[in-house]
């Protein structure tokens, strides 16, 4: 029988012991955590909560990196921008050389022939900043960070030389189906006015006002001028009023009606004419106008109005698609045959597609391996030979045709200069201006939202692993004095051992 813990097991001793090792072994523990700051230092402080650390931890880091590729993104595409900074003042330089060729009035061979060695060094500087302006030693608008695709256009459809993709999410395919309805209240119109004289030659005189998108020009026609002259001296002004003119209906004796139409297609589109003398467009006094109509399809899914013939699609895949006028005989997604007695609606329903996207520059701006976090941008081709092309008299110009000898060099024909100097100026600001937006809006963004991300997976991390120093000195302290107690406690039970043995007249050791 044991009596007060005593007997052949000393269980007081026993209890003391085990009290002591659990004492320590907190009082270790606590320090360790002490020391590192961390409540989880080893997988059997808390499995669970190790596990998840480990994963915050990983993504912790996903998203540091997604955020430094955001940040190496912007600078790449700031560079970009100034860049083409650089190449719109090269341009707003040419501009005022070719205006100034124009004035032929006061302006001699000489002053042009000098404009025009300006404006070849302009061009040489304008091929040497996009050919170096490079970001790791990749070129960023040279147009091998740019998109290509095919065109499955059976329709005939598409301007496929015209359209471009400027992103492409990281989950697309990359194909964009286009389908167009057909009907007059979907297709793509210009403004126009027409008036009907009931001969070949005026039986009065005409005096009129044409106000088009460029500009105004007034025009008085004496009784007996054709329709066709009052065509061609429209005509050639075209290119300050935007509008064009054409005699139609020739019933074998001439034509006998005068079509003013805006050059462009669109609602942006406006016509006006004010009829001064006579009556051939509105009564004297009064005037006429007429505003033309986007049309209206259906890109990737989704219904889409057109500027003009030009439609901005988003979503998957982003970007411009351009679409062809037509002809007199088969119109496309607009109503053709200006030219001709009869107006050509694009009532047919028409179909194509963009397919096998590729290029562009593959940008991880997330921290995970799905698509959702992968998108793909293009810059666009900013050399001259790309810059600024135009149509003219079936051809197409661009900036390189502009150097001394071309055909729209200040020599040669410096109106044809200014009409491509304008669109590059145009085309050069579009670019800076998808740069602009894509960092504003997605670039700065994801910056902001991983910002954010990162900060509070830090936080649910820390709760979980880091200690709580407070606490963890508590901890300490509190089983210091346990082992204290636990230590006096086994020197207690040793000590009555001892005593024991004494009354049982064994000598102690």
């Amino acid at each position: 029988m044991a009596i007060n813990g005593l007997g052949n097991s000393n269980i007081t001793s026993m209890n003391a012991s085990r009290n002591l090792w659990q004492a320590s072994k907190n009082k270790s523990k606590a320090m360790q955590s002490l020391s590192s700051g961390l409540r989880i230092n080893t997988g059997k402080d808390d499995p669970a909560g190790l596990m998840i650390s480990e994963m915050l931890r990983a993504q912790m880091s996903g998203l540091g990196r997604a955020l430094r590729n955001t940040q190496e993104t912007n600078n790449a595409m700031s560079i970009a921008e100034g860049g083409l900074s650089s190449v719109s003042s090269m341009l707003t330089k040419m501009k005022g050389l070719a205006v100034h060729s124009l004035n032929t009035g006061v302006t001699g061979k000489s002053q042009v022939n000098a404009n025009q060695m300006e404006l070849n060094s302009a061009l040489q500087t304008i091929q040497r900043v996009v050919g170096t302006t490079n970001y790791a030693g990749n070129n960023l608008l040279d147009g091998s960070r740019d998109f290509s695709f095919d065109a499955s256009d059976s329709d005939a459809i598409l301007d496929a030389s015209a359209s471009r993709i400027t992103s492409v999410n990281g989950t697309s395919t990359g194909d964009v189906p286009i389908s167009f309805a057909g009907g007059q209240e979907v297709q793509a119109e210009r403004a126009y006015v027409e008036a009907d004289f009931g001969a070949s030659t005026l039986d009065a005189t005409q005096e009129f006002t044409v106000t088009g998108m460029d500009g105004s020009r007034s025009y008085s026609f004496a009784a007996g001028t054709s329709i066709e002259d009052m065509a061609a001296q429209i005509n050639s002004n075209t290119s300050s009023t935007g509008v064009n003119a054409y005699a139609i209906r020739d019933d074998g004796t001439g034509a006998t009606s005068l079509r003013l139409a805006s050059t462009e297609y669109g609602s942006s589109e406006a016509i006006r004419v004010d009829q001064i003398t006579g009556t051939g467009f509105a009564a004297q006094g009064a005037s006429v106008s007429d505003r033309g109509q986007d049309a209206t399809l259906n890109i990737n899914g989704q219904e889409v109005t057109t500027d003009g013939l030009t439609a901005s699609m988003s979503g998957d895949v982003s970007g411009r698609v351009s679409f062809n006028e037509g002809s007199t005989t088969s119109t496309t997604i607009a109503q053709t045959g200006y030219d001709q007695d009869e107006l050509t609606d694009a009532t047919a329903n028409r179909e194509a597609s963009l397919t096998n996207v590729r290029g562009g520059m593959q940008l991880q701006l997330g921290e995970g391996s799905g698509g959702q976090n992968r998108e793909t941008v293009g810059l666009g081709n900013f050399s001259p030979n790309q810059l600024g092309q135009v149509e003219y008299n079936g051809e197409t110009y661009s900036l390189n045709d502009l150097y001394g000898g071309g055909a729209a060099s200040l020599q040669h024909n410096p109106e044809l200069a200014l009409r491509i100097i304008d669109q590059a100026i145009s085309d050069v600001s579009s670019g800076r201006a998808n740069i602009g937006a894509y960092q504003a809006n997605a670039l700065d963004t994801n910056a902001n939202n991983l910002m954010v991300a990162i900060e509070n997976t830090t936080a649910t991390e820390s709760g979980i692993r880091d200690a709580d120093m407070a606490d963890m000195m508590t901890s300490y302290v509190k089983n210091q004095l346990l082992e204290n107690s636990s230590l006096r406690a086994l020197q207690a039970t040793q000590m009555n051992a001892s005593n024991v043995l004494q009354l049982l007249g064994v000598p102690g050791r």
